[in-house]
């Protein structure tokens, strides 16, 4: 176990108290948001454009600051000191993915294990090649060992979500926060790849706290759901108690 991972007390990845944010002064975006996530379950956020998911997200991750209340990630205050051993645990998929378009699948994947290996050799792209074969292993656990050594340029957007993944996993992360990272897939895409997360999550005991819009998806593949309206939680439970009225209601 990792220093700083093994203090932890309880049983939740992420929480969240009194949240407050604001982007311009006293224009709040997000709201007096209290939310906890169990470890080794999956949250979604759900809500309207502009609700503040984005920004929750990011707040969650220590992206942004807030300027009230308190963010904890794996038991430590996120936002006062974490400790680096904890910082690396946390992975952040963006909404655009971020992947280096002219450098390969596998090597995009072995760029998330930049941050937990020293020299100057991954830098130069010169990996161990037990972290080459562990890149591999999570391609194909991902379904596209075959697109290994494609261009990210030249692969579908739902293999560039995939290698966004297994960047993150490549993290060795216990915690992994992921911006609308299937909402521009088809549904039978997207459910194929949350269910390859779903797997993982479980099988690797991670968290994993995403926005989303997709009813269905969310009651088949999520723990979890919140829902955000103008940047307050208006429900916070079982993704099988999520309703179509409750983001109807969100929606006003």
């Amino acid at each position: 176990m990792l220093p700083g991972v093994s203090e932890v007390t309880d049983a939740l990845a992420v929480r969240a108290k009194g949240l407050r944010f604001a982007y311009r002064r006293n224009q709040w975006v997000i709201r007096d948001v209290d939310l906890q996530v169990p470890r080794g379950q999956i949250c979604a956020v759900l809500g309207p454009s502009g609700a503040g998911k984005s920004t929750l997200l990011r707040l969650l991750a220590g992206l942004l600051h807030p300027q009230q209340g308190i963010v904890e990630v794996l038991g430590a205050d996120i936002h006062n000191h974490l400790p680096a051993t904890i910082r690396r645990r946390i992975g952040y998929i963006p909404q655009q993915l971020g992947l280096i378009r002219s450098r390969t699948a596998l090597e995009n994947v072995l760029m998330g294990a930049l941050g937990r290996l020293g020299g100057l050799g991954p830098l130069l792209g010169l990996f161990p090649k037990e972290e080459v074969e562990r890149a591999r292993s999570l391609l194909s656990a991902l379904g596209i060992e075959d697109k290994a050594h494609e261009k990210a340029f030249r692969l579908s957007g739902g293999e560039r979500q995939r290698v966004a993944i297994g960047r993150a996993l490549m993290q060795e992360p216990l915690v992994i926060m992921a911006d609308e990272f299937v909402s521009d897939l088809d549904l039978p895409l997207a459910a194929e790849i949350l269910g390859k997360m779903r797997q993982l999550v479980h099988q690797k005991g991670l968290s994993l706290v995403v926005n989303m819009h997709e009813l269905p998806l969310v009651r088949e593949y999520v723990d979890i759901a919140i829902v955000l309206k103008q940047g307050q939680i208006i429900f916070s439970g079982p993704a099988q108690e999520l309703t179509w009225s409750l983001l109807e209601e969100a929606r006003r």
